[in-house]
């Protein structure tokens, strides 16, 4: 008699339950975390490979089980030794990952994609062994096949809430949660093994004392700490660091010094040191901390002063060493001929960058190369303005504002490990600009704002609900490259550049007020066609004509300094003075106009790039059939909109074999490029090792009774797989801005989709067959769309804690129903050949995969409503296979002898989840 699998008993059901429960919750941490690895050591949008990785190593593993069913009679040893062989999995592949070089900006120049391909391959292994867990338990649990997906999504619904806490409440690095994720693995391991004997209990117990031997020494070495590639700004530093070896000395009076090179011995007792910044200090020796031996105690150092992990991202403040350019002048007018002030740097993902610069406030004014920054540019019009920054940032603008006498200064930056720098680490070197209190005592007061920008301006109102009106809204350079979601493919979703952004802006701006925006030029290197300014200026043109303003032509100015641009606009016309101060402002700091509200603009082209025949910014404005130009123009810069807010993505999936469409301007790949590789790689891979391995399975289903539940076993499993993955996803994009938060928006929405899905699988039993809650599905996918809005605008204003309880009501309908179809549709499947389950979960492993790609496509294409409704006709798809799916939903319970005498045949039951993924 083969081995029993289960003892039977409800205890034990309840074990192993609670095990896969803690597996999967480990599951979806890792998946969290393993994005955040991957946008620091790669790039961030190649975060969104982990999804595919993770799905693909589901499928897979469901597919292997599949054609080897003897290993299914270890019974409940084997997701005992899979959950340990997946923990200590997740340790070596996360190692492997991270002292593997890789650069993916200069991947084709390096010629390095095998290393790529290496990183890939290795993190399918703990995922592959993860599927196996969840695959194996719901086949020998077949018979509570909704129980046992129910424990499945309620575990990585905890898991996503745990990434969360673990992130934003214990602050511990994406490796740190790795392992931590593989802890709850190993200890999930241990409950499976329970009752099956020592010796399944070795594996587990063996992974959990190694991660927590990893854990410990995580902070302390560097066996896990994630270098920045080359080609990312803080290696600079990092490299600073390898090539002068910076010491720390420290003082009697608690003080530090910092320097690089040897301290040179001088009379009197004197000793003296180069600072990074290149200034000689000099200091008494009897003031220095002695070693026993009488020797200044000196200790290795960096320059990083502070690191910090979140949710949304790492953040590293540093010191910007004098002996390297200037860090952060982004559009420095050439004829600035001064001094550059010290510097701190601040990074996002090691990428993306922000200025701090020193100001001595009791020295004067902040310093006055502020003035010869493009993002200036609006102070001359505007001086003494109540302007609202967004994001702030290290407060570049905030300063210059200072420059320029602003008599009320407002910041509002997203992350707030930014602000937590500036105020706590660099707050004196800012001369206090951060400060909390700032606007005490000060009649320029400063005041920083954590929140999403345009969140901000749209709960800003004042008591009778009107918007709040400044003289300025500024956004200088506002993007940030790094994964703000678990699993999403953080292309270039922006609210803040779309149509309705900008009907914001100039509605909290006042009469006489004005928008500035400061963006990266980058026109195309062979044509000098203008893509992102262009678009802006599109946009900007587009806002006023919705605010009423019939010819805008006077009510924009736009201007290029060294390869950035500033644009400014409101409802007013420039009046001839405004018009000349600016025209002043930019001879003397050799601003190139590109587009003048009063004449037409000669472009001069950066060196390197062809000329342009024509200035299109006038030719957009003389254009009589907007539309038409914006058609016929060799990009997309038509205006964005809050369903399609992807405006850093000028290229055309049409236009995608051209060189200008598949490179991207700053290096690399686009990501429309990246996009179609990702398809191409999740077609192409997945259809090796699971496509193949399952046509060879339904060949042999074929010659069998069941041959003619193929097509709609296909049918069916295929569109749960893609409809799910279709509408997760873009719902996690429509809450970002309700609740303020593109974090909010990933944790409220997964943790609510995963949770009642769960419980929706729970209470599946409860229904004969899958028809009506497809239907359910199918009906709020449709109208879920049309009324969203609608319930946002009206409670927008509530307090936070009031719009998370609000969204969770919301989502909780959708998310029962999309929990049921398939442990019903496997309840069809219990009286036929169990490999048909196997089969089915195989294909929906498949088009999640795919899915996950193409949900992206498609929301930039057709927009996010669109994508949702497509998701409720491929579920509508699902309702007509399911009729031919066949017997009962409600098979009576295997019974223990039937599992102990025969366990074998229960092999394709594996039904695996493709737990609900976030994307």
């Amino acid at each position: 008699m083969a081995h029993a699998p289960f003892s039977g008993g409800e205890s034990a059901s309840g074990a192993r339950r609670l095990a896969l429960a803690l597996v999967s919750c480990g599951l979806l941490m890792v998946q969290v975390a393993l994005t955040k690895v991957f946008s620091i050591a790669l790039w961030y949008h190649f975060g969104f490979l982990v999804i595919s990785i993770a799905l693909l190593g589901f499928a897979t593993s469901g597919v292997w089980l599949s054609r080897r069913p003897e290993v299914l009679a270890e019974g409940g040893r084997l997701p005992a030794r899979w959950s340990g062989f997946a923990a200590l999995a997740t340790i070596v592949s996360l190692w492997l990952v991270i002292h593997t070089e890789v650069d993916a900006q200069h991947l084709i120049r390096d010629r390095n994609e095998g290393a790529l391909f290496f990183q890939i391959a290795i993190l399918v292994v703990p995922f592959f062994f993860l599927g196996g867990v969840v695959s194996a338990t719901l086949t020998l649990h077949r018979a509570e096949a909704g129980k046992v997906y129910s424990a499945n999504l309620l575990g990585s619904g905890l898991g996503c809430a745990g990434a969360v806490a673990l992130f934003d409440g214990l602050h511990l690095s994406a490796p740190a949660v790795c392992l931590v994720s593989a802890m709850l693995m190993g200890i999930g391991g241990l409950l499976f093994a329970k009752g099956s004997g020592g010796k399944a209990v070795a594996l587990p117990l063996v992974a959990v004392l190694l991660a927590s031997r990893a854990l410990i020494a995580e902070g302390s070495t560097d066996q896990f700490y994630l270098d920045a590639p080359a080609s990312k700004p803080l290696d600079f530093v990092e490299q600073w660091e390898a090539d002068n070896k910076p010491k720390r000395a420290f003082l009697e009076n608690g003080e530090e010094l910092v320097f690089f090179g040897e301290p040179r011995e001088l009379s009197g007792g004197r000793v003296a040191a180069t600072t990074p910044y290149g200034e000689t200090v000099e200091v008494l020796f009897d003031d220095l901390v002695k070693n026993e031996d009488g020797s200044a105690r000196l200790e290795d150092t960096t320059l990083i002063e502070f690191t910090e992990w979140s949710s949304l991202s790492r953040v590293d403040a540093f010191t910007w060493p004098a002996s390297l350019p200037p860090w952060g002048l982004w559009g420095l007018s050439s004829n600035y001929k001064g001094e550059y002030p010290l510097q701190k740097g601040i990074t996002i993902d090691t990428w993306a960058m922000t200025n701090v610069m020193q100001w001595d406030r009791a020295a004067g004014p902040p310093p006055e190369i502020l003035e010869y920054l493009p993002a200036s540019l609006v102070h001359r019009v505007k001086p003494e303005a109540d302007i609202l920054c967004i994001g702030a940032g290290g407060g570049m603008d905030l300063l210059t504002a200072k420059r320029f006498g602003a008599k009320r200064i407002n910041g509002v930056e997203i992350n707030p490990s930014i602000v937590k720098a500036v105020r706590e680490q660099l707050l004196d070197f800012q001369g206090g600009l951060y400060a909390e209190d700032d606007d005490e005592g000060d009649p320029n007061g400063v005041t920083v704002h954590v929140a999403e920008g345009r969140h901000f301006l749209e709960r800003d109102v004042d008591e009778n609900g009107e918007p709040n009106k400044y003289d300025v809204v500024q956004l200088s350079g506002v993007d940030t490259a790094s994964t703000t979601q678990a699993g999403a493919f953080s292309l270039s979703e922006n609210f803040l550049y779309t149509i309705e952004a900008f009907d914001t802006y100039l509605e909290h701006t006042k009469d006489d007020g004005l928008v500035t925006l400061t963006r990266w030029v980058l026109p195309d290197q062979e044509t000098g066609h203008p893509r992102n300014t262009l678009r802006l200026f599109v946009l900007a043109w587009t806002a006023l004509e919705r605010a009423g303003i019939e010819d805008p032509s006077k009510h924009v100015y736009l201007v290029d300094s060294n390869g950035f641009s500033v644009i400014l606009f409101g409802r007013q016309p420039f009046d001839e003075n405004q018009i000349a101060r600016l025209d002043s402002t930019c001879q003397d700091l050799a601003f190139k106009p590109l587009y003048h509200p009063m004449r037409p603009s000669v472009l001069m082209m950066p060196d390197g790039i062809t000329p342009m025949e024509t200035n299109w910014y006038d030719a957009f404005a003389a254009a009589e059939d907007k539309a038409q130009f914006l058609a016929d123009y060799p990009y997309e810069v038509a205006p964005p909109t809050d369903q399609r807010p992807f405006f850093f993505e000028t290229s055309r999936f049409t236009h995608l074999l051209r060189k200008e469409a598949f490179l991207s301007p700053l290096g690399g790949l686009t990501a429309h490029a990246i996009l179609l590789l990702l398809l191409v790689l999740s077609v192409v891979v997945a259809f090796v090792f699971v496509i193949r391995p399952l046509r060879q399975l339904g060949q042999e289903l074929a010659a069998g009774a069941e041959s003619k539940l193929r097509a709609p076993v296909l049918v069916y499993f295929a569109c749960l797989g893609l409809g799910f993955i279709l509408v997760e996803v873009v719902l996690s994009q429509r809450f970002i801005l309700y609740l303020g938060n593109p974090l909010y928006s990933l944790a409220v929405v997964l943790f609510s989709v995963l949770i009642f899905s769960g419980l929706g699988s729970a209470w599946s039993t409860r229904f004969r067959g899958p028809t009506l809650p497809l239907l359910v599905v199918v009906a709020l996918a449709v109208i879920y769309p049309l009324f969203l809005d609608v319930a946002f605008d009206a409670t927008l204003m509530l307090p936070e804690a009031g719009r998370i309880a609000l969204s969770v009501i919301l989502l909780a309908p959708l998310a029962l129903a999309m929990g049921m179809p398939f442990p019903l549709g496997l309840s069809r499947l219990a009286e036929h050949d169990p490999r048909l389950a196997a089969w089915a979960w195989g294909i929906n492993g498949y088009t999640s995969v795919v899915g996950s790609v193409l949900t992206v496509i498609l929301s930039i294409l057709f927009g996010f409503d669109v994508v949702v409704w497509i998701g409720a006709g491929v579920y509508a798809i699902a309702i007509l296979a399911a009729a031919g799916l066949g017997g009962s939903s409600r098979p009576e319970p295997i019974s223990e002898e039937s599992v102990s005498s025969d366990p074998l045949p229960e092999t394709g039951d594996t039904g695996e989840e493709p737990a609900p993924q976030p994307a």
